[in-house]
């Protein structure tokens, strides 16, 4: 069958996760082997982010995949690309909240990696089009272009977002991030559903990851800000998670207006919206003038389940 499906979805997060895993385990071989083999981290980055964008370039060609339906690269209205900046901003409460919880337990991710940047004496400009240009655009692309157009070919739309928004998260392959990065891909992925194009979601990824970037930037030159963001303890961690979480219920409902209008700022927008929450039956008439109902294949599929339980153990192992 041409193009892309769930089962093809599935089997392409597979081959993403299997990807990932092996590249970590080579490195970690020749670590071994050597002594000390650190690559720096750039280089780390650019690599992660082409583990997933050759392999989902490689395997929707092979697929025959449409490229109007699986790129999703139609254009936005600049009204929206706005409206979206402001949906991100409303759900940051959230993003705070969950990365405040998994900090109770495990390191942020994200402030090791801008540290990383900052500590090898990287320019701003420069870390901003690596984590906040390159790492977005190939992330878009995979999971709200490529991995959920197969999805949603299941007719359950809404499944089909939150399937894509749970693969992007473990795909992280660690417990701080895959927290804060579920959420954000089902966020995502209701933009790329409501607009029919990943370009809302790569502003509102940049605009996080460009404002989380920045942030670390300023607090590295601080001498005074990184001893006190050292001594954070975990009851201050604790109370800032539940002083977000209160905050999170207003915003995050404010987000979901701001995402009804956003459909109404796009053609075709509110329709699609509505088919998020109450799926299209497709129906057929028989030569002998009965109607049946089409049905579709399952939006999770074997070969996701098994990628999703890879990256539990991974995130498992990485606890320890």
């Amino acid at each position: 069958m041409k193009g892309m499906s769930p089962t093809k979805s599935g089997v392409l997060f597979l081959i993403l996760v299997l990807s990932s895993i092996g590249a970590s385990l080579l490195l970690s071989f020749l670590a071994a082997r050597r002594g000390s083999f650190d690559i720096p981290v750039n280089i780390s980055i650019l690599l992660s982010q082409g583990l997933i964008m050759i392999p989902a370039l490689i395997f929707a060609i092979c697929s025959k995949a449409s490229a109007r339906e699986s790129l999703r690269f139609r254009p936005v209205k600049f009204s929206t690309i706005l409206l979206t900046i402001l949906y991100v901003m409303c759900l940051e409460p959230l993003i705070m909240t969950l990365n405040a919880f998994t900090m109770l337990f495990t390191d942020n991710t994200a402030v090791e990696i801008a540290n990383g940047f900052t500590e090898a004496n990287f320019s701003l400009s420069y870390m901003i089009f690596i984590i906040a240009i390159v790492g977005p655009f190939c992330e878009e692309f995979v999971f709200r272009g490529i991995i959920f157009s197969g999805l949603r070919q299941s007719g359950r739309i809404l499944a089909a977002i939150v399937i894509q928004g749970i693969m992007f998260g473990f795909m992280h392959l660690n417990v701080n991030q895959m927290a804060y990065a579920v959420v954000i891909g089902i966020a995502f992925g209701c933009l790329s559903e409501v607009t029919g194009s990943i370009w809302p979601g790569f502003t509102g990824h940049f605009f996080i990851n460009c404002s989380s970037t920045v942030l670390t930037w300023i607090v590295s030159r601080n001498t005074e800000l990184m001893s006190a963001a050292d001594e954070v303890t975990k009851e201050a961690l604790l109370m800032a998670m539940l002083s977000y979480a209160i905050v999170s219920v207003l915003f995050t409902s404010i987000a979901v207006v701001i995402l009804n209008v956003i459909a109404g700022n796009e053609p075709g927008g509110k329709m699609r919206l509505s088919r998020i929450i109450h799926p299209v039956k497709h129906h057929e008439v028989r030569c002998d003038g009965l109607v049946y109902e089409v049905k579709r294949p399952h939006a999770i599929t074997i070969p996701a389940v098994l990628g999703l339980l890879l990256c539990v153990v991974v995130m498992c192992i990485n606890l320890r």
